[in-house]
């Protein structure tokens, strides 16, 4: 039961922009510079989870108009928040919502990886367990591929007077994805790495044919192991994971104090019309509709992908003109990430209170400029943009003290990314800009 302090905690501003971020924003000490590097050792987790782009479509359909974003995100949330709830649990860390997909961290101390490792596969197993029986009410069949990495992890922090925006780079990230992409359905993948530094005496494991990747097949702890003391000790090098008197929540960032301070420095990582809904105490499903909207990435690959010191500059300054350029035409950045073509922003025009008659050119006219810009821009090897218009899912995604304003999930955005790789532009070769719709 909430006590009378946490559901007075629930309401405080700072509180409820926390519930936005990960516990490496909320208590990290950065510098005011930008772009500033941060590194660190840690586990990485990417769940996919698969069903979610085939029941947008549905509820997209004419027939669930009217209810269709209110039933879309209760059937999302149901999932994606027991997600959250296990990776809590097990002392991980959220720090991005992508869509369909979710990326955890636990960070640790090097000589700390193997047994959390040990804690990670848990989580995963467990994870694949809460959808073993289930079927939605919909009849959507929701399954999940799970990748895991550790290693040495690299934050890269960048944005311009108004926004903030970060990015976890390096070997550990590249290797997460990887794994996750090799993973079938109820997998869970070990990176080459997360093999080599795990304890090979608790895992049943199965080879894969031509990769150095493992697919684990079930932990197998000798019989006087006891899990509780275990993951009592490795939680004890968690910094921010809940003990004492907050042993019963599921995060701590849910007991945070007023900190204008803070606040006014965690809100630069929070959209705008997110805050806006915040101050007026509006409640989750408010935000979450089917909307007509036009997407575009931007999709930007380096001349040296690994060192975060290296593309930090090149991706501060070509953040910086995007964000320029958005204010002008009327869209904003909605998510920065990694994936395996580069570094990717999704914009979005068409938010709520940007709704504009030329729309469409303004995303045109945009992915010029961009592309003129970022293809100038020293240690970019290559600029790819590519711009969809239709109506997507937008909606805060997650759980309670843990969540997303998620733009976009379907088809549509996934044919904005499969163009932003598909058209490259060399920068090499200037060839002439086109965009498709």
């Amino acid at each position: 039961m909430n006590t009378r302090r946490e559901l007075e905690s629930q309401d405080r501003a700072i509180v409820k922009i926390a519930a936005h971020l990960p516990d490496l924003i909320v208590y990290g000490d950065f510098s005011p510079e930008r772009p500033s590097v941060d590194n660190f050792d840690g586990v990485l987790m990417f769940v996919d989870i698969s069903g979610f782009t085939a029941m947008t479509e549905k509820f997209s359909t004419a027939m669930y108009m009217d209810r269709g974003a209110e039933q879309l995100v209760e059937i999302l949330n149901h999932y994606i928040s027991a997600i959250v709830e296990k990776v809590l649990i097990f002392g991980g860390d959220i720090l991005k919502f992508a869509g369909d997909a979710l990326l955890a961290l636990w960070k640790v101390e090097r000589k700390q990886l193997k047994n959390i490792i040990t804690v990670v596969i848990k989580c995963s197993l467990e994870i694949h367990g809460l959808f073993e029986t289930q079927e939605s009410e919909e009849g959507l069949d929701i399954r999940v591929k799970i990748g895991l990495a550790a290693g040495h992890i690299s934050m890269l922090v960048f944005g311009d007077e108004t926004r903030n925006y970060f990015l976890v780079i390096g070997q550990a990230v590249d290797d997460v994805r990887l794994a996750q992409n090799m993973a079938q359905v109820n997998d869970v993948i070990l990176s080459p790495n997360c093999w080599q530094l795990c304890d090979r005496s608790m895992i049943e494991i199965e080879r894969i044919p031509d990769q150095r990747a493992v697919k684990v097949n079930f932990l197998k702890p000798p019989p006087s192991f006891n899990f509780d003391e275990f993951f009592t000790k490795c939680m004890a090098f968690m910094d921010y994971y809940p003990s004492g008197d907050h042993k019963n929540l599921l995060r701590l960032a849910c007991m945070l104090e007023s900190d204008p301070e803070l606040e006014l420095s965690l809100q630069k990582y929070v959209m705008e019309s997110i805050l806006k809904q915040i101050d007026d105490k509006q409640l989750r499903g408010y935000l979450s509709e089917l909307r007509p909207v036009t997407v575009m990435f931007v999709n930007l690959m380096f001349k040296d992908q690994d060192k975060a010191e290296v593309i930090g500059s090149a991706i501060q300054d070509a953040c910086v003109h995007i964000n320029s350029v958005l204010r002008v035409f009327q869209g904003q950045i909605n998510k920065v990430f990694m994936f395996d073509k580069g570094c990717s922003f999704l914009c979005v025009f068409g938010f709520p209170g940007e709704k504009a008659p030329d729309e469409i050119t303004h995303a045109l006219e945009s992915a010029v400029d961009i592309f003129d810009f970022c293809s100038q821009v020293h240690k970019i090897r290559t600029v790819s943009i590519g711009v969809t218009s239709g109506i997507v899912f937008c909606g805060i995604v997650g759980h309670s003290v843990r969540h997303e304003y998620t733009a976009c999930l379907g088809w549509h955005t996934s044919s904005a990314t499969e163009m932003s790789v598909t058209l490259c532009w060399d920068v090499r070769r200037r060839s002439n800009t086109s965009c498709v719709l």
